[in-house]
């Protein structure tokens, strides 16, 4: 990050931040951070908690046209603007081909099949208990990864690992999807994707998770007795947004670009 900030607009990482504004303070070479999402209590080592308390007081006196950042999610639009009132923060969402998930919408539902999403460290243990009462009432659950070494079959759950056009596949098939986070999410893709390929959503209201399954008027609970009562009780209809879709497809890259361009060229 210190090495190769060197360009007149350097776009980052949030974990190369303070290397680039450090680098470029008394230039007039610019910082683009990108955010995914920020959540205090997310696992981070000490040395990360660390350096993000740095990178947040530098943001605090760094200038308005030298730095800015990106969010993917409105939740952290209004988080970063409440806490860096001097610098620009930027919203550029996850953007996906609408019409090329819509070929899978058709596919037939497997009523006793969910998805739990993608391997991850950020689902809370609501998940894991969900699995189980799920598995005892005779449905399939099962969570998807990009790592090989992941897939296999467990007591409550299967993972599988799969070629991309298969793994949406198995997502439209599934009777619906979860997504009980633990952290707050940014904009997280197999959500997104879950409801361009026809198959509904329940999750948390946990960061930009709660802003996308809002705008696609997908399902929040608040706890897994409430998404195991919707699952069981057959009470999860796909809801799409029109207005959702076309505001998250590619065709609007320009207009979430246009911010970006003007802190550039200022």
């Amino acid at each position: 990050g210190w090495k190769n900030a060197n360009a007149d607009v350097n776009i980052v990482v949030s974990r190369l931040g303070l290397s680039s504004i450090l680098r470029n303070i008394i230039t007039k070479k610019k910082t683009i951070i990108v955010f995914h999402n920020f959540d205090k209590n997310d696992g981070k080592s000490r040395l990360l908690k660390y350096y993000f308390h740095l990178l947040f007081f530098v943001l605090r006196f760094s200038s308005e046209n030298k730095v800015s950042l990106v969010v993917v999610s409105p939740f952290f639009e209004k988080y970063f603007i409440s806490k860096f009132s001097k610098i620009y923060v930027m919203l550029f969402p996850n953007l996906f081909n609408t019409k090329y998930y819509s070929s899978f919408i058709s596919t037939q539902k497997n009523k006793k099949k969910i998805l739990l999403g993608q391997v991850s460290g950020k689902y809370s243990s609501d998940t894991f208990i969900l699995a189980q009462k799920l598995s005892k009432a005779g449905y399939k659950c099962f969570f998807c990864s990009l790592n090989k070494d992941d897939a296999g079959k467990f007591e409550n759950f299967e993972v599988k690992h799969l070629p991309f056009e298969d793994y949406l596949k198995e997502m439209a098939s599934s009777y619906c999807s979860v997504s009980l986070s633990g952290v707050n999410e940014g904009w997280p893709r197999m959500v997104h994707e879950s409801i361009l390929v026809g198959t509904p959503v329940i999750g948390f209201d946990k960061g930009g998770l709660g802003d996308l399954l809002r705008e696609s008027n997908s399902y929040i609970v608040s706890n897994l007795e409430e998404a195991f009562e919707l699952i069981t009780n057959n009470k999860v209809d796909l809801k799409m947004s029109s207005e959702f879709l076309q505001r998250y497809d590619v065709s609007n890259t320009k207009l979430f670009l246009k911010p970006v361009i003007e802190f550039i060229n200022k």
